[in-house]
């Protein structure tokens, strides 16, 4: 199988009706050799968008998962006292999540 990089002309045909996963179908009367693996020849070609998703998904996993400087800011915050919870704006993002749900 081999991936191609976007072109102007997208088409989504494949080369060989039938296939899935690039898994070949059996040709009646014929029997693979034993050890040998089957050849596929198909292409996949990926769009723009689809290949800007496959970088921002591979630029996203090399981020970490938490970020350390601003826990630490809100550690710091809640020893000296200095961290306020503001109760309207909790509301207005809730609000806003619900919002954008609907």
């Amino acid at each position: 199988m081999t991936i191609r990089a976007p072109q102007a002309d997208v088409s989504q045909s494949s080369a060989r009706s039938g296939q899935v996963s690039g898994k070949s179908e059996a040709v009646p009367g014929k029997a693979a050799a034993p050890g040998t693996a089957a050849v596929s020849d198909d292409t996949v070609t990926l769009t723009g968008a689809a290949a800007q998703l496959l970088r921002l998904e591979e630029s996203l996993a090399s981020m970490p998962d938490v970020d350390s400087s601003r826990v630490a800011e809100f550690k710091m915050a809640i020893a000296e006292g200095s961290y306020q919870v503001d109760p309207e704006k909790i509301v207005q993002r809730l609000l806003s999540v619900e919002n954008d749900l609907f």
